[in-house]
């Protein structure tokens, strides 16, 4: 049961660094945001090379580590852009649909048969979603409406699906292929600079509020960059030992305590019924564990 003490904790640590996260994303923007906490984990990688072989890596599973981490880096930066946008125990619960999400599209795409208890926790979780987003004197349909409205939460639901395909791309990399965690971290955080570094470029950010901004939150930021590292570290190693739907399941249990902890810390509405969707939510995940072996 290794692993499941090392998904615990990566998902304790990635709870803290979302409530990190959020208190940043008062002060700096999003795209801002993504890059500085990159480019500090990055320069943190750096001494890398010296101790372990970052070349020994075949180009096949270079290949794979690279779109990976265009999928990762992408769906943390929609995570930000969402969390910037909407109270922490709203969006953050919305992340635990990637179970139902990988479930449902197995069945429209493969038509590969739900069991049971999946049907169940695929209406468990909308169950879930619906508490989070009720509100006083709505009508019935319309927490339902507000939970899976594209307009308000694409980011969250891209996001989930770019985190599932990354997720089972971390299962192959770390144990099929046995390339080293920190391996994959150093070259997913070189990649993750040059994807957020372009995108600054595209939008023609000022390099003088960059570095004012930079330099101002550093504190915090580096905060962020030494939690995410640890959370992602600890996960990659859990999925050496067990199937990353089950690693996923676990470390997802990071949605509720950061609700719980930051729904508090940031004093937002209607936390308790946000906290029994978030709870259900991750839950009914355990129902529908779609193994990659």
């Amino acid at each position: 049961m290794t692993w499941f003490v090392l998904a615990t904790c990566s998902a304790i640590l990635s709870a803290a660094a979302a409530i990190a996260e959020k208190k940043a994303l008062f002060r700096v923007r999003a795209l801002e945001f993504s890059f500085f906490v990159a480019l500090i984990t990055a320069v943190i990688f750096a001494a890398l090379p010296f101790s372990i072989d970052v070349s020994a890596v075949s180009r096949p599973a270079l290949a794979m580590l690279v779109v990976k981490s265009l999928m990762s880096g992408s769906a943390f930066l929609l995570v930000m852009v969402s969390l910037q946008n909407n109270p922490i125990s709203d969006a953050l619960p919305l992340l635990g649909l990637t179970p139902a999400a990988t479930a449902l599209l197995a069945l429209i795409a493969t038509g590969e048969s739900l069991l049971v208890s999946e049907w169940c926790g695929v209406v468990l979780m909308v169950a879930g979603a619906y508490l989070v987003e009720a509100r006083p004197r709505q009508r019935f349909w319309e927490p339902l409406r507000d939970a899976f409205a594209l307009k308000r939460h694409a980011f969250v639901f891209g996001a989930v699906g770019l985190f599932a395909a990354s997720s089972v791309m971390d299962r192959i990399l770390v144990s099929a292929q046995r390339v080293d965690p920190l391996v994959v971290l150093f070259y997913q955080q070189i990649v993750y600079c040059i994807v957020f570094g372009a995108l600054l470029v595209v939008r023609r950010a000022s390099v003088r509020d960059l570095l004012r901004s930079g330099r101002a939150q550093m504190p915090l930021l580096l905060t962020v960059a030494i939690l995410t590292i640890a959370y992602r570290y600890v996960q990659l190693e859990a999925t050496k030992d067990a199937p990353a739907a089950l690693v996923l399941a676990v470390k997802r249990t990071s949605v509720f305590y950061a609700s719980l902890i930051g729904g508090r810390l940031f004093s937002e509405e209607r936390l308790k019924m946000r906290l029994l969707g978030a709870g259900l939510i991750v839950g009914s995940g355990f129902l529908i564990l779609r193994v990659v072996t």
